[in-house]
């Protein structure tokens, strides 16, 4: 058994807040290139959800320091989410630097919100030797909040009661931080998440993010430091993570001001990750804090790489994808009813028409995809046999066809209310029809339309990289809901989105499909 040592340590702020460390060590003398991660969840559990622990990181050479955030686990202060970071990432790397058991060169690692404090600091500050954002984003209303204005029902709440019950545990107040565990495990947080929120973290982030949302006031902008990801890094994606469209996007922004990053979008969830991705991390450190220059040059290759769903492999991200590859949508009126109706075609236009009835009593449920409450692969076949789910399905294809970038509808609709939803879900069918495994999905929330009036939407889905191979059939679902994942909407106003209640109204929604059609648009735009 390896054996490492540790301790905690704590840093004071110039404004005399106190952040705890814990700090590991390999053994033998150092100083050591250093491992930072920066976290609200407890020093001791170091992220150990999805990466290895830090003794196996000292064990391959590394200082590892894991600091809690100001507010939460034994650091002193306030914790007000996103907007302290920025100050305390920088004092934090300044020290990290000064402490004699590190040799100078600094890598960060992390992911979520461990990811999003790699990304800011102060202006001018010295930037890390390397950092590996994992799961993660920049852009608060996009990447952490909601997809088509549509807030992330499940997650979010979620999220907000685990901070809420860590601030519980802080205070040492057991008898609320049992209230909101419970509320996780009987799931009646769906319903009463936004008032225990409420009532026992009055200023949590995600309070503001949903009134933000409801009332199209302006979320804070954070913007990554241009020299930081300049460097090397190593993003890190899940095909399945709500923050995937975040990795894109840093990707882009850090060729846009002259970076290389590497970027590995796998088969994960925001959670479960795949085998081998320690190894990889490990590579990339090895490579930025531990250079030999007379290293093997094979050792040098960069990471740029996606997860083929169905052909379960790796594939060079080369951004590939048939700008012609159009898919038009035809019924005759029952694509809810009869599968044999909607059909899905290649390079055609659509035609026709359908209808479909949101009873806020039974919304359409939604699991697996980047949102649902067990995220991943899913076999949607029972949802899609409901009357309030339009269906649209190609014929069997002839030969292997390839899905990669990110799929986008555009589609004519009009609603007997003002507010309405439509989620997508884009599935392969295997033969028989009897397994749909669900592999996108997407959302858009519409407010204040006139009634009755048709509009053309267009819905962004999940980016996604899947072989469409010989004999299977593309499906595209269509309904009104998709809940837990997003609240079911009311019809109206601002208010009562969430579980259903009394208020909520019945909606129509009518489809034209003459100028509906979907595409796929590039990962990198």
């Amino acid at each position: 058994m390896h054996k490492s040592r540790w301790f905690d340590k704590s840093l004071t702020l110039r404004d005399g807040t106190k952040l705890v460390s814990r700090i590991w060590l390999p053994i033998g003398d150092g100083p050591w290139p250093t491992l930072l991660m920066r976290q609200p969840y407890g020093r001791e559990i170091a992220s150990t959800i999805t990466y290895s622990h830090p003794s196996w990181w000292a064990s391959k050479g590394y200082m590892v320091i894991i600091q809690d955030v100001r507010g939460m686990g034994s650091s002193e202060g306030v914790f007000n989410g996103f907007v302290q970071e920025a100050r305390d990432t920088s004092e934090t790397h300044e020290w990290v630097r000064s402490l004699k058991e590190c040799n100078g060169k600094l890598g960060l690692y992390g992911f979520s919100y461990q990811g999003f404090t790699q990304l800011i600091g102060e202006l001018n500050s010295k930037p890390p030797d390397c950092l590996s954002p994992a799961m993660t984003g920049i852009n608060i209303k996009d990447h952490w909040c909601s997809d088509g204005e549509a807030f992330w029902w499940h997650n979010n709440i979620a999220w907000g009661l685990q901070i809420a019950a860590l601030k519980m545990k802080k205070e040492n107040n057991e008898l609320e931080w049992e209230k909101v565990r419970l509320s996780l495990e009987n799931k009646s947080y769906l319903s009463d998440g936004i008032d225990i929120l409420k009532k026992y973290d009055p200023k949590s982030f995600i309070l503001e993010w949903l009134n933000n949302l409801n009332n199209d006031y302006p979320f804070q902008e954070f913007k990554p430091i241009s020299s930081w990801i300049k460097k090397p890094m190593l993003i890190i994606g899940g095909l399945w993570d709500p923050h995937l469209k975040g990795a894109f996007d840093l990707y882009t922004k850090a060729k846009e001001v002259g970076g290389d990053p590497e970027i590995i979008i796998g088969n994960a969830t925001h959670l479960d990750w795949w085998s081998g991705s320690q190894e990889s991390l490990l590579k990339f450190f090895d490579k930025h804090l531990k250079f030999d220059k007379n290293a093997n040059n094979n050792s040098l290759k960069r990471e740029k790489k996606i997860w083929n769903i169905s052909l379960n492999k790796w594939e060079d991200l080369n951004n590939k994808f048939n700008p012609e590859f159009i898919f038009g949508l035809k019924s005759d009126g029952t694509a809810n009813v009869e599968v044999e109706d909607g059909s899905l075609t290649i390079n055609s236009k659509g035609s026709g028409w359908f209808t479909i009835v949101h009873d806020p009593w039974r919304p359409t449920p939604s699991d697996g995809g980047h949102l649902g409450p067990n995220p991943g692969k899913f076999n949607r076949s029972i949802i899609d046999k409901r009357l309030d789910v339009g269906v649209f399905q190609t014929n069997s294809f002839e030969e292997d066809q390839y899905l990669t970038g990110v799929p986008t509808l555009e589609i004519q609709v009009k609603s007997d209310q003002p507010n309405f939803d439509i989620c997508l879900a884009l599935s392969l069918v295997e033969e028989g029809n009897e397994k749909v495994n669900q592999f996108s999905t997407g959302f858009l929330r519409v407010k204040n339309s006139k009634i009755s009036e048709e509009c053309i939407y267009q819905i962004t889905m999940q980016p996604t990289n899947i072989s469409l191979i010989k004999d299977s059939k593309l499906r595209l679902s269509i309904s009104a809901a998709a809940y837990p994942a997003i609240g079911v909407n009311p019809g109206f106003g601002e208010g009562n989105i969430g579980s259903p209640s009394a208020n909520h109204k019945v909606i129509t929604l009518s489809f034209s499909l003459d100028k509906t059609f979907m595409k796929m648009t590039p990962f990198f735009l």
